[in-house]
């Protein structure tokens, strides 16, 4: 995308973003917006494995869906009267994109400053999220409003309420609202990571067997973090469990069957 803009030549305070298609490499728009969407699905389950909420994932999906139009349907070159069927779907999915990804900001930082939210969101986060969040929101309201207008007959000359300006302003400040959010993930990740290594207690053995069933912990094929079992008769029992949840495996002497206790924090 900052290559597309670099290159393109077009006014970033006029032009839209969706018109540097025609530009000689507007092919890289698509192919960005795929990126994008590629990336809010990563993000989207890396908020499952995190313990986020599951909204937050589905409207990260729902955006990615959202981009999917935009990149598939493009925009009408310049200097058409009327808007084809294709550049509408293209208008209304970039739209309900920016919406979905201001919303969805908005809902989180409300969401962080809840009790559920609160003990696991750090107040900076919340509130970056928040404060770029809204300015991506004004930016659309601002941005759409000429559009709006145009359906009661109020004529919208391009260029004149800086439409490039005001789109590129809720791209970048819903961009950096992710950034965060994403960051935040990361380390919601990492650390639940740790608090389940640490919470998880060694289960009592006998004691010819305390080097056998010595507890091992790490993480499973999709890195979550997991209990990796004990050796009980030659039988390695697994449990795999998800961020957010702490386990205990309590068992008694060799042949006895195991108890196994979850936890939810």
């Amino acid at each position: 995308m900052v290559v597309l803009h670099a290159t393109s030549g077009l006014n970033p305070v006029d032009v839209v973003i969706s018109l540097h298609l025609y530009t000689p490499l507007g092919w890289l728009l698509p192919v960005s917006l795929a990126l994008f969407g590629g990336g809010a699905c990563a993000f989207a389950f890396a908020a499952r494995r995190a313990g986020a909420p599951r909204w937050l994932s589905r409207m990260l999906l729902v955006w990615a869906g959202f981009l999917a139009l935009v990149a598939l349907f493009p925009t009408d070159p310049p200097g058409l009267d009327e808007v084809s069927v294709v550049s509408a779907i293209h208008r209304y999915s970039a739209f309900c994109a920016f919406a979905t990804m201001a919303l969805m900001g908005l809902a989180f930082s409300r969401w962080a400053k809840s009790a559920d939210g609160g003990e696991r969101c750090p107040a900076p986060v919340r509130r970056a999220v928040a404060v770029f969040s809204w300015i991506g929101l004004l930016a659309l309201v601002s941005c759409s409003t000429p559009y709006v207008m145009e359906w009661f007959g109020v004529p919208r000359e391009p260029g004149a309420y800086a439409a490039g300006l005001l789109q590129r302003t809720t791209v970048g400040s819903e961009l950096v609202a992710l950034a965060v959010l994403g960051g935040w993930l990361r380390e919601r990740r990492a650390g639940s990571g740790r608090e389940f290594a640490a919470a998880a207690p060694a289960a009592p053995v006998a004691a010819d067997q305390q080097q056998q069933a010595e507890p091992r912990y790490g993480y499973d094929d999709e890195g979550r973090p997991a209990y990796l079992g004990r050796e009980f008769g030659g039988v390695d029992d697994v449990l795999e469990v998800r961020a957010g949840e702490a386990a205990r495996f309590h068992a008694g002497l060799a042949g006895a069957e195991p108890e196994l206790v979850l936890q939810r924090r």
